[in-house]
């Protein structure tokens, strides 16, 4: 079973555009975040680094959004996240914005990163790295 991460927030008036809901380039802010929590519940990120560990160095190559619709000032809302594919070089994750307590999809969205090497050029996930991520699209005792 797919492991999904999720991001519980309110929207905040500094969201807003001059229509009175929320500006297209938060979402990408919110996706953001979902993915943050993602990454750190694998252990991805936000561990204590120990000698040895490889360089987390990832980019994010493509973002998406499709709004389904509009956000308002103080909307609750969950945003998740989940890991979609894992590739070589890369990874991608898959986003939902949902109004909190109901079924009411507002936004879906996906996002590519890649692994980069000292140099700033693509190259293999480390296998902690591959691992931890495809684990959580399989789920235990895959």
């Amino acid at each position: 079973m797919t492991l999904v991460t999720e991001y519980v927030m309110r929207v905040r008036s500094t969201d807003m555009d001059s229509d009175r809901i929320v500006n297209n380039a938060h979402y990408f802010e919110y996706f953001q975040e979902a993915r943050l929590v993602h990454l750190h519940a694998l252990g991805v990120i936000g561990g204590q680094r120990r000698e040895g560990d490889p360089d987390r160095s990832f980019t994010l190559a493509e973002t998406t959004c499709t709004y389904r619709s509009p956000l308002r000032y103080r909307d609750e809302i969950v945003v998740r996240a989940w890991t979609k594919e894992v590739r070589t070089r890369s990874f991608s994750l898959a986003y939902e914005i949902a109004i909190s307590g109901s079924d009411t999809i507002v936004a879906q969205g996906s996002s590519a990163q890649v692994w980069l090497d000292q140099s700033g050029k693509p190259t293999p996930l480390p296998d902690l790295l591959r691992d931890a991520l495809q684990a959580s699209i399989d789920g235990p005792g895959s």
